[in-house]
């Protein structure tokens, strides 16, 4: 085993959940050279909490809101040792994150690996809902080649890659989401194998209401979309495409005796219609 692995967390308004991802990191059973924390010119308590850790970690403190692909790209170019890790700010690990996911990356020759994040606070229905509907994992089984690597918790074998701009940062939709996605496609195009390990278990440590899960849900599917605008006539059949998702969902959710999801399905619709109507609005096309 190597020690030659440092870890970045890129931060925006972190507050509620950066203490516990850098102590979950501090606690790792293999310890990092180094953990940087980016943090993207956040407005609220984040770099209190930051500044309170002393030499214990790395800050970098970006001058405006760069967003993730910057982020990542500066982290990847400032940290020089051979593997570089990455966790979102609202990632809690396990104690051998690192050591089980470091193991199967040198042994089975890999450059991009991601371990298996689950939801910690399962008993609010609405992140229940998100761990149903917008899973971040690949399930319990371990996957050569997976469609892409999640980039909330992973593990970066730089020895195979020239550094510089290795994530798409050029437009808004990769500032925010989707710069994971490509990655990974870019590394399969250069034959680089990705792997998903389902025993390096990390924990999302959001913890939504109906209107935070609706706006995040709206993101996922706004950015999914290339964050195109849309005239009155496809705003309206996403939401028709919408609605019919709903029933969908509900109809499996009542075969399932899962009845709480149904009532967050039909506020994460109302919810939907809203933001779709709201975001029409705010950038009217003809």
């Amino acid at each position: 085993m190597t020690d030659d692995i440092s870890i970045y967390i890129p931060a925006y308004n972190a507050e509620k959940t950066i203490k516990e991802c850098i102590d979950s990191i501090l606690a790792q059973t293999i310890k990092p050279k180094k953990i940087l924390i980016i943090d993207d010119n956040s407005n609220d308590k984040t770099m209190d909490i930051l500044l309170s850790y002393g030499d214990k970690i790395e800050i970098i403190n970006n001058k405006k809101n760069m967003g993730v692909g910057y982020g990542r790209n500066l982290a990847v170019n400032h940290l020089q040792t051979k593997y570089i890790a990455s966790i979102d700010a609202d990632v809690e690990l396990s104690k051998r994150w690192i050591e089980i996911l470091l193991s199967k990356l040198i042994q089975k020759k890999i450059t991009l690996i991601g371990g298996r994040m689950h939801e910690k606070f399962i008993k609010n229905t609405f992140n229940l809902w998100r761990l149903n509907k917008l899973r971040q994992n690949w399930g319990g089984e371990d996957l050569y080649n997976p469609r892409f690597i999640f980039g909330c918790n992973n593990i970066l074998d730089t020895s195979r890659l020239t550094r510089g701009k290795i994530y798409r940062d050029d437009l808004d939709y990769f500032k925010t989401n989707g710069e994971d996605h490509e990655f990974s496609k870019s590394l399969r195009r250069q034959n680089l194998d990705l792997y998903y390990s389902s025993e390096a278990i990390c924990y999302h440590l959001q913890n939504d209401d109906g209107l935070s899960l609706s706006k995040r849900y709206w993101r996922y599917i706004h950015y999914g979309d290339g964050m195109k605008k849309r005239n009155f006539s496809k705003t309206l059949k996403n939401i028709i495409r919408q609605f019919k998702k709903t029933i969908k969902w509900s109809l499996f959710d009542l075969i399932k005796l899962n009845f709480k999801l149904i009532l967050v399905n039909f506020i994460v619709l109302y919810y939907f219609t809203i933001l779709d109507l709201k975001n029409f609005n705010e950038n009217k096309i003809k």
